[in-house]
């Protein structure tokens, strides 16, 4: 018991003199996934947030499943990888349709949300550009609308407050920086969600951000477990852009134009230096 008391005082000075010193202590970042139910109406049934914890530069993994109003998410998979240059995320949703659920057009619809943050590949200021593709395939549940939606947020960014049950206009997050969405369905075969890949538009990161997606599946043409389940695999990334070997090369050909341009002002400028008293 004294050996901990002697220890205590010498850890508390440990962290107050890195305080001082600016010694980084570990920190972590956030993997965060909400899956929502919504009605045909536009009310929310039921909303289910959970939250893991992931690696500083933002890579780990984190695991979502619960039952969702009248879904059953048994996995919901966000698995997170960073590096010179670029950050990605592989995803897998696999989701049930309980019995009795409405179908066709009256047909509930199953919002994931995927949020990860303390990214800083590409670094700060990088031209990045986000691709995405993604593909459906199922045992028995068929879906007629899939849409895969991912972006960049400025900043350490959290998910909007959770939606109160009853209450309407809840979907995914806007102000996304280099959006991607890609749409399909959940059929009798295995397909892709189109295009195939999807390009975002170029933008420039800010460091830290953080990686959001956004599944939209609805349309539901059956239900109940004997159906059996849907899935959805997806693999996402944000790289920096670079430049084509052409863009190079002539960018490189302009050098010795600019060079002699400099040249000549520097000659132009010799004379009016000799007239200064």
């Amino acid at each position: 018991m004294n050996r901990i008391r002697n220890v205590l005082p010498l850890l508390g000075a440990a962290l107050v003199g890195a305080a001082v010193l600016g010694i980084s202590i570990p920190a972590h970042a956030d993997i965060i996934i909400r899956a929502t139910d919504i009605s045909s109406n536009g009310l929310v049934i039921a909303t289910v947030t959970q939250t893991g914890v992931s690696n500083a530069n933002g890579s780990g993994s984190f695991n979502f499943s619960s039952d969702v109003g009248n879904f059953k998410v048994t996995l919901a998979n966000n698995i997170l990888t960073t590096g010179p240059g670029f950050s990605s995320a592989s995803q897998a949703v696999n989701m049930r349709y309980k019995d009795n659920s409405p179908t066709g057009s009256n047909s509930d619809t199953l919002l994931i949300e995927m949020l990860s943050n303390g990214f800083s590949n590409p670094q700060n200021q990088i031209l990045s550009v986000i691709t995405s593709n993604s593909s459906p395939s199922t045992s028995g549940l068929q879906a007629s609308s899939v849409t895969l939606t991912s972006g960049v947020l400025a900043g350490d960014a959290s998910l909007a407050p959770a939606p109160v049950v009853g209450s309407s206009g809840y979907g995914p997050l806007g102000g996304l920086f280099g959006t991607t969405t890609i749409t399909g369905s959940i059929g009798s075969a295995s397909s892709v969600l189109l295009p195939n890949p999807a390009s975002g538009s170029i933008f420039t990161t800010v460091n830290p951000f953080s990686f959001y997606q956004a599944y939209t599946i609805t349309g539901f043409i059956n239900s109940g477990d004997q159906i059996g389940a849907g899935s959805l695999t997806a693999g996402i990334s944000v790289t920096e852009v670079v430049p084509e070997p052409g863009g190079i090369a002539l960018a490189l050909a302009g050098l010795p134009v600019l060079a002699g341009y400099g040249w000549l002002r520097r000659r132009k400028a010799v004379p009016s230096a000799s007239l200064r008293p």
